[in-house]
């Protein structure tokens, strides 16, 4: 029988996994403010009518509601987003080298477009494997479709985000202003 959520203990599981939440929406609808609104509606349904299971599915079950509450929203508003800042991310300063670091944001640029430019079911499986961490049995039961379906969707994700990212490149080189700027800073 499914036992009622003391406010102690939903305050916990909202310290707990609000963090992790609001960047897995952040992720996917590309807006802090609407991932916060999305995790604290995801969070009111918890309080509400939490899993049958007990605190043990918590984690699973927030993860869940997330990620359809934000592809849900996007759905909805169809607007463009940018994906929130990574700046304080060590990868970003692992080197005080000014060219090592500009080309790190140019990467870093690099997938953020592409990810952008992906539909909203290909960048939360993107991020639930990359973001989450979560194994491809924890995405299967997290999405409700066979493993198999979660490699191979993930698969044509990342050969989506890869051609994106490739084509945000060429349209870089391709025009003449970057070209001249990195032929000038080469010499």
């Amino acid at each position: 029988m499914n036992q009622a959520l003391t406010e102690s203990r939903l305050r916990h599981w909202m310290q707990e996994l609000g963090p992790r939440l609001i960047r897995l929406s952040a992720g996917i609808c590309r807006d802090a403010h609407q991932a916060e609104e999305i995790v604290q509606e995801a969070f009111v349904k918890l309080w509400k009518q939490p899993p049958e299971v007990g605190e043990v599915a918590y984690l699973s079950w927030m993860r869940r509601v997330v990620t359809n509450l934000s592809i849900n929203a996007l759905q909805r508003t169809k607007r463009p987003g940018t994906l929130p800042e990574f700046s304080s991310d060590p990868a970003l300063r692992c080197r005080d080298d000014s060219d090592h670091r500009r080309e790190m944001q140019e990467d870093l640029n690099l997938v953020r477009q592409g990810m952008e430019d992906l539909d909203e079911s290909k960048r939360a499986i993107l991020m639930l494997r990359a973001q989450e961490q979560l194994s491809y049995e924890e995405i299967a039961q997290h999405l409700g479709i066979p493993v198999g379906t979660v490699m191979s969707r993930l698969n044509r994700a990342r050969t989506a985000l890869l051609e994106a990212m490739k084509q945000q490149r060429d349209e870089t080189d391709a025009n003449p202003m970057v070209f001249e700027f990195r032929k000038y800073k080469q010499a």
